[in-house]
């Protein structure tokens, strides 16, 4: 007898007491997120916890600062909060350097050598930056210089956490603005580094009864707790073949920007998030954990969003992935933390970087980073891109969240590489103001009418339009709209047929149709066949 997690069980990732995404690894960002998002967001609740349950139970106001509750939440979050004050205070001071470096230190310099400065750093900053002026000559900026940072006493494992539980439907609450902490019973967290290969044996399951034992007791849980967590284990079932393991050439949509690809053996997975199943929401055909091959040879992620990179998701096939593809991280700045980095610290030790236009060689065809514009409310990213996926000489492009800024770009990417055979695009065309994501870590507060302006969306119709003219594609599919029922943790959208990206995305598939092109807006999953 051997045995593995249910289908149902969840394995939440937390870092310092918070819901895991890709910006709480670094411990610059991390810092940064704590002192001017996090601390404010408990600090508000235990001042004033009426406040939040009567935000959210207004529809416009999920996804913001506001704690969502459970049972005795309130002692739970302020006991825990006390206790994390003192572990976090190594981080807040990090913030507090940074903060004098951006608002004291930087500011005065207008073109002289900096040579001087360096001694002016502040201790957690000292040896682990580096001072520059931008092309102008006058404007002062900075780099880290991050493995110091992670090895540093900034970046402290113990920091990071696994809860688990059980689910028993598709909706979740908002994960990123309510502490990680276990409120009953039937929730576990342990203390354990997200990149343990404890994890890869929990996740891989296939244990017997003594093996599952060893496990519990290194992950530090007796008692109670270790019995509630055995509980999350079932006897596996007769061995059989999973369905992705072979079969004809497929292009699936799983869910929002996720797409699985199988052609001539090999494995594909794009900006990988996941259906777990195991309950009675299953019977709408959706693809779920259950459905993906022992090995997927490629993860490819797009960009750097909780939506496209969704860490619960990552942990929980890292085993089964031989490489991961990103896009070149060069920035190495607050805004833009190096991606490749991160993945190490999770525990992915084959990680691949391709600039633009920087092609690797797969069986039966190629990958290529495809310039990614818009979407990050003109900050400075530099890693996003889009994929393009050559299957021996059929051309499929994921673009996400590619906003058409510039009606000039695909045309150029057209000239390079030739026509597209099927586009992925996302046309979330409203989108959040860019401090809803980045602005604990500007050194500002944006003007209220600048922030509005400056949005993470997708293209619109005319944006979307002109790429598919551009492309020259045959097949077009609306994706990444956000709208499967398992993204409420990460995602707080919700359309009805008025709404501006029903409206684009509805336009585009006429068009496209019109034209004599297959077009759909997907939705919970879709099959297609890989075909030139």
């Amino acid at each position: 007898m051997t045995l593995s997690l249910k289908k149902n069980v969840i394995a939440e990732p937390a870092v310092a007491g918070w819901y895991a995404w890709s910006y709480l690894i670094p411990p610059h960002t991390l810092a940064k997120y704590l002192k001017n998002h996090y601390r404010n967001i408990v600090e508000s609740y235990l001042a004033d916890p009426q406040t939040h349950r009567t935000a959210l139970k207004q529809a416009r106001f999920q996804g913001g600062p506001f704690v969502h509750e459970q049972e005795g939440s309130y002692d739970r979050i302020r006991l825990w909060y006390e206790a994390a004050r003192e572990r976090q205070a190594p981080l807040l001071e990090l913030a507090d350097a940074i903060d004098e470096l951006e608002q004291k230190i930087l500011p005065g310099q207008t073109g002289a050598s900096m040579e001087d400065v360096y001694p002016q750093l502040p201790e957690p900053l000292a040896g682990r930056v580096e001072l520059l002026y931008n092309r102008d000559n006058r404007t002062p900026d900075y780099r880290f210089i991050e493995p110091f940072l992670y090895a540093s006493s900034y970046a402290d494992p113990a920091l990071q956490q696994v809860r688990f539980s059980e689910i028993h439907q598709d909706a979740r609450e908002f994960a990123l603005t309510t502490p990680v902490l276990e409120y009953t019973p039937e929730q576990v967290l342990v203390t354990v580094p997200l990149g343990s290969e404890l994890l890869d044996t929990v996740f891989r399951g296939g244990l017997t009864p003594q093996e599952l034992d060893r496990v519990t007791a290194d992950l530090g849980l007796d008692g109670d707790r270790a019995a509630t967590f055995l509980g999350f284990f079932e006897e596996d079932p007769a061995v059989a073949s999973r369905p992705g393991d072979a079969g004809d050439d497929v292009i699936e949509y799983v869910g929002h920007a996720c797409v699985f690809v199988r052609h001539r053996g090999t494995t594909f997975l794009v900006d990988p998030v996941i259906s777990y199943s195991g309950y009675s929401r299953e019977s709408d055909g959706r693809f779920t954990f259950e459905d993906l091959p022992e090995r997927i040879d490629y993860v490819m992620i797009t960009h750097n969003h909780q939506d496209h990179m969704l860490l619960e998701t990552l942990l929980k096939i890292r085993h089964r992935v031989g490489r991961v593809v990103i896009a070149k991280s060069a920035n190495s700045s607050l805004v833009d933390p190096d991606l490749k980095r991160v993945l190490a610290v999770l525990g992915f030790r084959d990680v691949v970087e391709l600039d633009d236009l920087d092609t690797l060689d797969t069986p039966g065809g190629t990958i290529t980073a495809v310039p990614f514009l818009g979407e990050h409310g003109d900050i400075r990213i530099r890693t996003k891109c889009g994929w393009m996926l050559d299957l021996d000489g059929t051309r499929v492009l994921f673009a996400a969240d590619s906003t058409n800024v510039s009606p000039e770009l695909y045309p150029q990417v057209v000239a390079a590489m030739g026509r597209v055979n099927t586009v992925f695009i996302g046309m979330e065309s409203v989108g959040a103001a860019v401090s809803w994501l980045y602005g604990p870590l500007f050194p500002e507060k944006l003007e209220r009418r600048i922030d509005a302006g400056r949005r993470l969306k997708g293209s619109n119709f005319e944006q979307a339009a002109a790429i598919v003219d551009a492309l020259g594609a045959d097949s077009v599919y609306v994706y990444a709209m956000g709208q499967e029922p398992w993204l409420g943790a990460v995602m707080c959208v919700e359309y009805d047929e008025t709404h501006p990206a029903m409206v684009d995305s509805d336009r585009l598939v006429a068009y496209v149709k019109e034209r004599g092109g297959t077009a759909k807006r997907l939705f919970l999953h879709e099959s297609m066949a890989v075909r030139p």
